[in-house]
C-alpha cells in the first residue's frame, strides 16, 4: 500500500508546434510534493514552459484505495499508473525513475517520456502501478 503527496498541473509548451502525445493544448503533470517547486523552476525558468490549476493532494495505490474507499469515496479521482525502474549508466549504483501518468494516455506519454532513455540501461524490467490521484473536492 502506497500513498504519496502530489501536485496536479497543467502544462503549456512554449512552442506550440511542440508534439503533444495527449493532442491537447495543455498536458495534465502528476508531480510529487516532495520534487514539485525543483520540477516546476525548471519547467519555468530553464524550459519555458506555463504551468497552470496546481492542485495538492495526493496519489494512492490500487490496494489502498480498495481498503480505504470509504474515505475516498466522496471525492473525486483520475486514474494515475506509477511508472519505476532503475537506471543504470556510466558506473552507477542504479538510480531509481519514478513517473505518474494519467490511464488514459499512458502508452503515448509512456513511449514519449522514454526515447529520454537507453533500453540498455533500465535493468530490472519497469514497474506499472495503477492507482489513483485523489482531488479534495468532494464530487
Amino acid at each position: 500500500m502506497k500513498k504519496v503527496e502530489m501536485v496536479r498541473c497543467f502544462v503549456t509548451s512554449p512552442n506550440p508546434d511542440d508534439r503533444n502525445p495527449e493532442k491537447t493544448d495543455s498536458q495534465v503533470r502528476y508531480i510529487p510534493g516532495d520534487i514539485f517547486r525543483l520540477w516546476r523552476y525548471l519547467m519555468e525558468e530553464v524550459k519555458g514552459f506555463a504551468l497552470a490549476d496546481e492542485q495538492v493532494s495526493f496519489w494512492v495505490d490500487e490496494e489502498m484505495y480498495s481498503k480505504e474507499n470509504s474515505t475516498y469515496g466522496n471525492h473525486q479521482k483520475e486514474k494515475v499508473v506509477e511508472v519505476s525502474f532503475l537506471y543504470f549508466r556510466d558506473s552507477e549504483v542504479g538510480r531509481p525513475v519514478i513517473r505518474y501518468f494519467p490511464l488514459e494516455h499512458l502508452e503515448g506519454i509512456l513511449n514519449f517520456f522514454l526515447k529520454n532513455f537507453s533500453d540498455k540501461y533500465i535493468q530490472g524490467g519497469m514497474r506499472k502501478v495503477p492507482g489513483y490521484f485523489i482531488s479534495k473536492k468532494a464530487d
